[in-house]
C-alpha cells in the first residue's frame, strides 16, 4: 500500500540537557509520511536528523519543536512487496 510523502519545514531549538542556555534555533527541510503535526513533532527520525545536523547526541540534548509547516504532498512511497 502506498503512503503519501509530505514536504515539511520544522523549526526547532536544541540545547544541552541541564544547562540554562538559550540554545540554538534552526530550520530543517525534510520529508514525512504524515501531515499530522503532533506525530511529526514526536517522530524519532526527525529528532535524529536534527542531532546529526548539529553534531550532538540525542540523549545529551533537549529538542523543542517550535513550528511545523507542511508545504504540500510531494508524492507516494513505492510498493516493493
Amino acid at each position: 500500500m502506498q503512503k503519501p510523502i509530505f514536504r515539511v519545514f520544522v523549526k526547532y531549538n536544541i540545547r544541552p540537557k541541564g544547562k540554562p542556555s538559550r540554545g540554538k534555533n534552526g530550520v530543517i527541510d525534510t520529508f514525512a509520511l504524515t501531515d499530522n503535526i503532533k506525530s511529526i513533532e514526536k517522530d524519532e527520525e526527525i529528532q535524529n536528523r536534527i542531532c546529526y545536523l548539529n553534531k550532538k547526541k540525542l540523549d545529551k540534548v533537549v529538542i523543542t519543536i517550535t513550528d511545523v509547516e507542511v508545504e504540500n504532498q510531494y508524492g507516494f512511497t513505492t510498493d516493493r512487496f
